[in-house]
């Protein structure tokens, strides 16, 4: 089930933490066309935001969008493609009152006792991909286009989506910005540790929850077939 994920070792989780500096498995992410963002405004669709508008923010409250860039990317099914397929959140997998796609490198901040027992803090960012098979969450098929709206702010940040869950939006730096930031307040999870703390997450969750139920519900994905 998880055959694209090799698990190298016993070694605690801390040790696959890292920073911003550090940060590969999120990229530069973007939300998928129709994902609703929360905004002074109430909940507006992301690709209708433009740069100045008020954006709420996990740690900052309102903070205004500097850029906004749209791209439409394809995928189709050759190996360098078919890692980036969307992920589907089915709706209150992560605290999300509807469901959603989101890019598979899209960092989530997520909540977990295991995180508090590595660093003292329950809170990390995870790319979207490594969220597969965790409240129902999934990968989508192959042969999509997708329409992106990247949000950059003057500095990370993570904003509340769908009416709860919570998406890393990192700032859009040159090397030498980049270099220059001092820390960085969010601890992103590098794929491979993101994914083996998932699995057990998912591991102590079924010991503890009867497997009986599904979760979250449906709805009609936010891209088109090609």
């Amino acid at each position: 089930m998880f055959d694209w994920f090799e698990k190298k070792s016993a070694s605690p989780i801390a040790e696959g933490f890292t920073t911003r500096h550090d940060m590969v498995a999120t990229g530069h992410p973007g939300f998928i066309a129709g994902t609703m963002v929360a905004t002074a405004q109430g909940w507006r669709a992301a690709e209708d935001l433009q740069p100045g508008d008020m954006v709420l923010t996990f740690d900052h409250g309102m903070r205004p969008v500097q850029a906004v860039r749209r791209e439409t990317k394809y995928l189709d099914d050759r190996c360098e493609n078919a890692n980036m397929s969307a992920v589907y959140i089915p709706r209150d997998a992560l605290g999300n009152r509807s469901p959603l796609w989101l890019r598979a490198d899209q960092g989530v901040l997520i909540e977990h006792d295991l995180l508090e027992d590595a660093l003292g803090d329950p809170f990390a960012v995870v790319p979207a991909c490594a969220l597969e098979g965790y409240h129902g969450i999934s990968r989508a098929p192959m042969q999509v286009t997708m329409d992106l709206v990247t949000l950059s702010f003057d500095e990370d940040e993570v904003v509340y989506i769908e009416a709860g869950l919570l998406a890393f939006c990192p700032a859009q730096m040159d090397a030498v910005q980049l270099a220059a930031t001092d820390g960085n307040i969010y601890t992103v999870l590098g794929t491979t540790q993101a994914r083996e703390l998932v699995i057990d997450m998912i591991t102590e969750e079924s010991f503890w929850t009867p497997a009986e139920t599904g979760t979250g519900g449906h709805g009609a994905p936010q891209y088109a077939y090609a």
